[in-house]
């Protein structure tokens, strides 16, 4: 998710050190989209490629693919962060390869095919048009279904678990909140010459509060060495939330977008979803 807007930041710091100054985050700033073309460079066995397209409630049109296998006993949908792109997810698709799940990946408004640009409000309406598809009748039904959000898309996982009823969510490399995520990025010898000035639909973006009133059970997984959302977050979450069932997993070595490289990413998923 939010590797652009770190490297923003931390540029504009490396200019204004030596002097008071606001530093204006917009959502502009916020969000990393790219373009792309064709699904064709995916060929995993397990799963049947279906191309979708997705229409949101507030006109756009979403490019989705929908990985359906015969045996599923669960259904996935996978939120990711803001430089995910459907084209990107290789390693993902191989690691739920591993597993009896459908999985529903989408690119979001701005983002590879899909129509418009992307929002704060925009970004959340596209999760919710994805969980109306993977529990409508366009696709085979399961008896489970997941939300995978990873970086950005965890607080979209966390705010369509609040909003429905599901059998668990997982949070990869997640936020805890953006504002208090802005801080930490700034050396304590800094704050003193600089402050943030964060659009609002950006600075509301918070998984602290809703963990901690949901009941759903959780899977947090971070790496020890991501530099763009610190472990301490998956931390905090993790003693915030309200579940009875939850775990978090520390993958040594892992970084910010690789865990799903790992066999811990792919172990930590199968017992869950199992």
């Amino acid at each position: 998710m939010l590797k652009t807007l770190s490297i923003f930041l931390t540029c504009t710091l490396l200019l204004t050190v030596m002097s008071c100054t606001t530093i204006e985050i917009t959502e502009s700033d916020a969000f990393d989209a790219h373009r792309t073309i064709t699904p064709a460079s995916f060929d995993v066995s397990a799963f049947n490629l279906q191309p979708q397209t997705i229409e949101t409630e507030d006109g756009e049109s979403l490019d989705a693919w929908f990985l359906q296998r015969d045996d599923a006993v669960a259904t996935v949908l996978y939120l990711g962060g803001n430089g995910f792109l459907m084209v990107k997810s290789r390693p993902l698709i191989q690691a739920y390869a591993t597993m009896p799940v459908n999985l529903l990946l989408i690119d979001y408004r701005g983002y590879g095919l899909s129509s418009g640009d992307p929002s704060v409000n925009g970004v959340q309406e596209d999760a919710r048009a994805a969980f109306r598809f993977v529990t409508s009748d366009e696709v085979p039904q399961t008896d489970k279904i997941f939300i995978h959000g990873h970086s950005m898309g965890s607080f979209l996982s966390a705010m369509l678990t609040e909003e429905n009823s599901i059998d668990g969510y997982i949070l990869e490399s997640p936020v805890t909140d953006v504002e208090r995520w802005s801080k930490r990025l700034i050396p304590w010898i800094m704050r003193p010459f600089v402050r943030f000035e964060i659009d609002e639909d950006v600075k509301a973006q918070s998984n602290t509060d809703k963990v901690a009133s949901i009941t759903t059970p959780l899977l947090i997984m971070s790496g020890t060495e991501d530099d763009v959302t610190p472990i301490r977050m998956a931390e905090e979450l993790y003693e915030k939330s309200a579940s009875t069932q939850k775990k978090l997993v520390k993958i040594s070595g892992g970084e910010h977008n690789n865990l799903a490289t790992t066999t811990l990413f792919r172990q930590s998923l199968r017992e869950f979803i199992r």
